[in-house]
């Protein structure tokens, strides 16, 4: 009997791909019972963190390849106004004159617990979460290695940098406000305002990243900070980086800090 035999073309683009974290992803979405639309993102590896030579770049963005084994489903939005009130019955954001579709803020980590605590309970689930930092990140760069998923970074400060600008709210565009959902582009993969309008809590408590490669990180095991991720919409190009990561105390509760939420196949 003849042999099948695949061409070694086709197993190096294969496994280019995997390396590169599925840059093509697929397509598939879901809606929950509040309206909120969550894309899936497949596992894959990537590097995480920035280049020692990557303009604005912080101490504690060490590199380091990351291997996320599982698929999960990330929210293509930040959570609005309106999608924390229809379940919380208040709406705690100081910048309501926005709109209903702005992202909600003034919401601290330990509020956003209770947020995923009633929504499981509603929906009769365990399914719903904040990402990790790697989850948070790898869904951020959608394949890619710059500094803002469309390109390098030219400008670090709140002037025109037209990688960003495209894609998210901050300094230069924003106007010092907030802004509605998914009124900039999404990345590759469909996710909007990753970058700018507001900064978003990770599951993660903040900590420097261990040296070596790692697979599926949960972040320190202690600490008395959170992960804040993506910039916000008064922040300079610098701090909307892929790779920018702050923290602060879970209590903490401002008028740039929102989130997006993880949601488990």
């Amino acid at each position: 009997m003849r042999k099948f035999v695949i061409p070694i073309q086709i197993i190096v683009v294969l496994f280019g791909l995997v390396l590169a974290g599925y840059a093509e992803q697929p397509t598939k979405k879901l809606k929950n019972t509040l309206g909120m639309e969550f894309v899936l993102i497949q596992p894959g590896q990537f590097m995480m963190g920035s280049p020692k030579d990557e303009p604005g770049r912080y101490a504690g963005e060490t590199q380091r390849q990351v291997a996320l084994t599982s698929p999960f489903y990330l929210q293509s939005t930040e959570v609005t106004q309106a999608q924390w009130k229809a379940l919380m019955d208040k709406n705690p954001s100081s910048q309501k004159g926005c709109g209903v579709d702005c992202p909600v803020e003034m919401v601290s980590w330990n509020d956003v617990q209770k947020f995923i605590k009633k929504l499981n309970e509603k929906e009769g689930t365990d399914k719903y979460r904040l990402p990790t930092e790697a989850e948070w990140e790898y869904a951020c760069r959608a394949g890619t290695a710059t500094a803002f998923p469309s390109g390098k970074i030219t400008e670090l400060e709140r002037d025109l940098d037209p990688n960003l600008d495209p894609f998210g709210w901050y300094g230069y565009n924003s106007g010092n406000i907030i802004h509605p959902v998914a009124r900039k582009k999404p990345n590759a993969w469909g996710l909007y305002d990753m970058l700018g309008n507001i900064q978003e809590w990770c599951q993660d408590q903040f900590g420097p990243y261990p040296p070596g490669e790692v697979t599926d990180p949960k972040g320190p095991d202690s600490g008395t900070y959170r992960v804040m991720r993506g910039g916000s919409w008064y922040s300079p190009a610098r701090d909307c980086r892929c790779a920018s990561r702050f923290g602060s105390p879970p209590h903490y509760r401002f008028r740039h800090i929102g989130f997006r939420l993880c949601r488990t196949p």
